[in-house]
Order: structure tokens, then sequence, then C-alpha cells
């Protein structure tokens, strides 16, 4: 075997540990670049309402769909859950 597998298979396991670090930090980088252009389309499609004359509230609720449609349910806003 070679000096960075031992015997006990430690070294393997220190290798699969560091691709799995590496792996979720490109998952996160990923999942934060996905949510900052989510945000910017929901803020988009808001200043367009708003902007051809939709009411706040109408405005507010089309932008919040399609940050749900992008980032899913569990992205729910706080306010949503203490309003039910």
């Amino acid at each position: 075997m070679s000096d960075s597998l031992n015997n006990d298979g430690s070294g393997f396991e220190e290798l699969l540990n560091g691709l799995n670090e590496q792996f979720e930090a490109a998952l996160f980088e990923q999942r934060i670049a996905g949510l900052a252009l989510a945000a910017r389309g929901a803020g988009l499609v808001y200043v367009e309402a708003i902007t051809s004359g939709v009411p706040h509230d109408l405005a507010q609720a089309m932008a919040a769909e399609v940050w749900t449609a992008e980032t899913g349910p569990l992205a729910a806003v706080e306010g949503e859950e203490e309003e039910a």
C-alpha cells in the first residue's frame, strides 16, 4: 500500500472526508448563488409591478410567489407562519 493509506484505512477515510468537505463547500456556494439570483428575480418582479401601477400588496404577493417558486416551500418567510 502507499504511504498515504494506513493499514487501518484512516488515510482513505481522511481522503473521503476532505473530498466531502470540498463538495459541501461547493454546494453551499452554489445554493447561495441561487438564492441571490432568486432574490434579484423577486425584487425585479416587485419593482416592475409597482412601476406598472400594481398595488403594493399584490406586487409583494407576486414577488413572494417568485421567491417561493425558486427557493421551494422551505424558504418561506417566518412572518407568514406567525399569521397562520
